[in-house]
Order: C-alpha cells, then structure tokens, then sequence
C-alpha cells in the first residue's frame, strides 16, 4: 500500500509541474491577443496573470509534493482541486473578455475598468466561486500533508526555530 501511495505521489507530482508550466505558457499566449480582438480587454490582462500566476502555483506545489504525507484519495482530491481551481481562475478573465461581461465578484476591477456588457455574468461568476473553493481545498490539503511530516522532520524544523 506504501509503494502505491509513493507511485501516485511520484505521478500526480509529475503531471502538477507539466500541467503548472503548460499554463504558464497558456497565460504568455493568451497575452498576445489584442485589445480589438475582445470586448473587455481587461479580462485578458486578468486572464493573462492569473494564468501564469496560478501555473507558478502549481509548479511550487508540485515541488514541495515529495513533502507532503497524504493518502490515495487525499492525493487524487488535492490533484484535481489544484487543476481545476487554477484553471477556473484565468478561465473566468477569459470568458469575461470574450463576453464583455464580468462579475460582482471583481468589485475592484469593476470600479476601474466597468465592462460594457455589465457586472453580472452568471458564468463568470460560478467559475471565481468554483476556483475559490477548490483551490482553498487544495491549500488545505497541502498544509496537512507538510503537517503530517515525519517526527524527525518536524523535530528538524523546532531545533531550527529555537
């Protein structure tokens, strides 16, 4: 059970740093697109950061993985809340571009930059309360996982503390 628990580890980290670089690349591409091309262009500049911010998420969370101490459906639960909480980020200043639209949930974007089409788009929305929650969840999970350290790890770290 051990040895499975490590090899789904050593797979689910794998997959997190391909998938935490491939976005941070998508958010580089998704920089390109032109004001003109969009009728809110600031849910590109949204789309592009958070893209990118949230793939470097992924890629340091799938560094500290060898570090966590979780169980098989801890493992597959904290995988695909970190893809789909990261994901529905950048996906919502996508959608909100294309659709001009955005989301009482982006109350200071709002402020400075009101999309033409409205503040109340129903799918944008959903996707910043879906990517709150899954990523939350991934986070807490993460910090069990370092919580569950072995005793000399974590003997390690008060000695280094004082």
């Amino acid at each position: 059970m051990h040895d499975e628990v490590d090899s789904l580890k050593e797979r689910l980290r794998r997959w997190v740093l391909f998938v935490g670089v491939a976005q941070v690349l998508f958010g580089c591409v998704i920089g390109f697109i032109p004001p003109s091309a969009v009728p809110w262009f600031r849910g590109i500049v949204m789309a592009h950061i958070e893209f990118t911010a949230n793939g470097v998420l992924m890629i340091v969370l799938g560094l500290l993985a060898r570090e966590l101490r979780l169980g098989g459906i801890a493992w597959r639960v904290w995988f695909w809340m970190l893809v789909i909480g990261t994901w529905t980020n950048g996906a919502a200043g996508l959608f909100a571009a294309f659709a001009g639209q955005s989301s009482p949930l982006m109350n200071t974007l709002n402020q400075s930059f009101p999309p033409s089409g409205g503040m109340a788009n129903p799918v944008v929305t959903g996707l910043l309360e879906v990517c709150g929650v899954t990523i939350v969840t991934a986070l807490v999970l993460t910090l069990v996982g370092l919580a569950r350290a072995p005793k000399a790890q974590r003997e390690a770290v008060h000695e280094f503390l004082g």
